[in-house]
């Protein structure tokens, strides 16, 4: 048997020699690939990106003290595997909070944005004053010392706070120069709100959903009522088409 031809040599040896270098240079670029992953793991996990700073924008009725108690569990932590998820939900546990925005600030600062609750009423609740949010929630008790604002004061049990304050915003919207003589809203066990004023000076009566209207419409007979000399000891607008005035000197006389 002779030496095999050139053809039949390059047929064989080529392709391993091929994948020798090959399978090689895979392991050498998975290993320079594993030594930059865990460089890189080392760099990100270090002291450099040490959460150290918080940026705190946007409150006025919560303490910046308070907030950063809040987030100090986290403080130190890692910044680049910081989930900030639980970060906001902590944030949203303090009572004047109404949406968070959390941002992080490389390498060691996260930036909290705070937009807070806004006021609309006071809850009278006991002997106490608890301010309520557009939606009827308690927020926290009121202090004078933090804010001049007059508000409507609330009456009521809770589960009717939220209507009581859709009252108000709709009064506020549709029927300002009410609004602004509005000094009290209170639930009724017989169904609707009372509300005192200084424009009648005495309990008027209404349904939540046409309380608008049927304010409109006193305020329109406000002349006739003065000119026929009625009075009453309350104005009743709970019903579809009348205007019923209660009391010693206006029993019986409906609009």
């Amino acid at each position: 048997m002779g030496s095999q031809p050139p053809f039949l040599r390059r047929g064989q040896a080529s392709p391993r020699k091929r994948k020798g270098r090959g399978a090689g240079r895979v392991l050498l670029i998975a290993a320079a690939l594993v030594a930059a992953g865990a460089g890189l793991t080392r760099f990100l996990g270090g002291s450099l990106f040490a959460l150290a700073k918080f940026e705190i924008s946007g409150n006025a009725r919560a303490r910046t003290e308070e907030i950063l108690k809040a987030l100090a569990p986290w403080k130190a932590g890692n910044l680049v595997t910081l989930d900030l998820a639980p970060v906001a939900a902590r944030l949203q546990t303090i009572p004047w909070t109404a949406r968070v925005t959390l941002a992080k600030k490389f390498p060691d600062g996260l930036s909290v944005r705070v937009t807070e609750r806004e006021p609309v009423a006071l809850l009278r609740e006991g002997n106490g004053l608890w301010w309520l949010d557009g939606r009827g929630f308690p927020v926290a008790p009121y202090d004078s010392r933090s804010d001049r604002t007059e508000y409507v004061l609330v009456a009521g049990e809770r589960e009717a706070l939220p209507e009581a304050v859709a009252v108000l915003e709709q009064l506020r919207a549709r029927a300002p120069e009410y609004f602004s003589a509005l000094s009290e809203i209170s639930a009724l066990p017989d169904g609707g709100f009372g509300m005192m004023d200084s424009i009648f000076r005495k309990p008027i009566r209404v349904l939540g959903f046409d309380a608008p209207e049927k304010i409109d419409a006193l305020l329109k007979a406000r002349g006739l009522i003065a000119s026929r000399g009625w009075e009453a000891q309350a104005i009743d607008l709970r019903f579809a088409d009348r205007i019923v005035l209660e009391g010693a000197y206006g029993a019986g006389n409906t609009l």
